[in-house]
């Protein structure tokens, strides 16, 4: 240990003592000194960041109980030394003070006292500087624009009492740092933030810490945004003249790293919208068997990320093609045994008709036929039996197949001569 001899106290002096920092148990105001009591003969001290050691040689007078320890208070109210500590037996000959100031100068004496209150003269006064704190990380930055995470990097302190390093972060829209994580071991390097909001601001700072727990100071502040959600995808188009399906179109979305697209498709505008489909392509056919069945639909985009833009707030209605009019003023009756069928035309999609024809075989069970392709408006049926009952129903076909509703069904019968 390094030694260094100051002045001794007087065997006359009486210090004027104030209640210091922890002193144990509490100074007296006024203490007498015996200069027949031996002094403590300092061997040295070693001084750190924020503590330091004394070591002196030991005692073999059995009238000494202990040591006072006395220092000084830098920045207090005057620069007497005062009494920090108290250790209650002779047999010690190390002593640490903690919770010093680095890059601090403090002055140290010693002195043994007795169980009546009596103290030595003062040891020589020990002038001792704690070391400065340690440098800050000096290399850190960061790596923006990812998908709800931020990657941090450092260059590892070249410090050996360096034992691991505290991230902290700020939003921008916040003045307090905040501890993100704890990392141990001196040499990492790397640090992945998750669970970040897209499209945000963050900024971070690090710090190493000792393997005592000290804190450097903060290294400069490195600005992170992460990768905002792709753009809605609007102007959606949806089709609703075209049999037993939807066609919808969009103009393709602007990120260059496009995945896929989802559409999701609810029956009703407030509805809850499920997930229907994924493709790439900017079109999109959805095929229904049911006529004129309505759809809503809201589409997205997917990055590569897995990034999807929100839905947009208003969905497109989309419709198969409706069924065809049914043919209106419907009239049947018996001429010369057999049916004759009349009706008028309600819809100009109609380009033929067909008669459902049904038979009562018995009281329970019937027969139906269909006669399609009739273009005229209207129909003779010569094919009927005596006291045999009859259905006609008419239906209006389109040029794609797609039937109307039936008329209401005319019953017809004839009674055999």
């Amino acid at each position: 240990m390094h030694s260094s001899i100051r002045y001794a106290l007087s065997a006359s002096l009486v210090l004027s003592l104030f209640s210091g920092c922890a002193p144990q148990p509490a100074p007296q105001k006024t203490v007498t000194i015996d200069s027949t009591l031996p002094v403590p003969s300092m061997n040295g001290y070693i001084a750190d960041i924020t503590s330091a050691a004394f070591e002196w040689k030991p005692v073999e007078d059995p009238r000494v109980s202990g040591y006072y320890v006395y220092r000084t208070t830098p920045g207090g109210e005057d620069m007497k030394l005062h009494r920090i500590a108290t250790i209650d037996s002779r047999f010690a000959t190390h002593f640490v003070d903690n919770d010093l100031k680095s890059s601090t100068e403090y002055q140290y004496r010693f002195a043994t006292y007795t169980k009546e209150g009596s103290e030595s003269v003062g040891s020589e006064t020990l002038m001792v500087a704690t070391q400065p704190m340690i440098a800050p990380v000096s290399f850190f930055q960061s790596v923006g624009n990812m998908p709800r995470s931020a990657k941090l990097l450092w260059r590892p302190h070249p410090n050996g009492k360096i034992n691991g390093y505290i991230i902290e972060r700020q939003n921008a829209t916040e003045q307090k740092w905040s501890v993100i994580a704890t990392i141990t071991g001196r040499l990492n390097a790397e640090y992945i933030d998750r669970d970040l909001q897209d499209g945000q601001v963050y900024f971070y700072r690090i710090k190493a810490t000792t393997f005592d727990k000290l804190a450097t100071e903060p290294s400069e502040t490195t600005k992170v945004v992460t990768k905002p959600l792709p753009p809605q995808i609007n102007n959606i188009t949806s089709t609703n003249d075209l049999p037993h399906a939807i066609t919808l179109g969009w103009a393709p979305s602007p990120i260059s790293d496009l995945s896929h697209y989802n559409i999701y498709r609810s029956s009703t505008p407030n509805g809850s919208f499920e997930y229907h489909v994924k493709l790439e392509s900017t079109s999109f056919t959805d095929n229904i068997t049911e006529d004129g069945k309505f759809y809503f639909y809201k589409i997205t985009a997917v990055d590569k990320d897995g990034l999807e833009s929100q839905m947009p707030s208003v969905a497109v209605q989309g419709s198969t093609l409706s069924k065809p009019q049914t043919p209106i003023a419907y009239e049947g009756k018996i001429v010369n045994a057999a049916a004759e069928l009349h009706w008028k035309n309600s819809d100009p999609r109609t380009v033929s008709y067909t008669v459902v024809k049904t038979t009562k075989t018995s009281w329970v069970s019937r027969e139906s036929i269909d006669i399609n392709n009739i273009t005229d408006t209207s129909f003779r049926d010569a094919d009927i039996k005596p006291d045999t009952g009859y259905l006609y129903e008419i239906m209006s076909v389109d040029k794609n197949g797609i039937r109307s509703l039936p008329t209401t069904a005319i019953e017809l019968s004839y009674e055999a001569k």
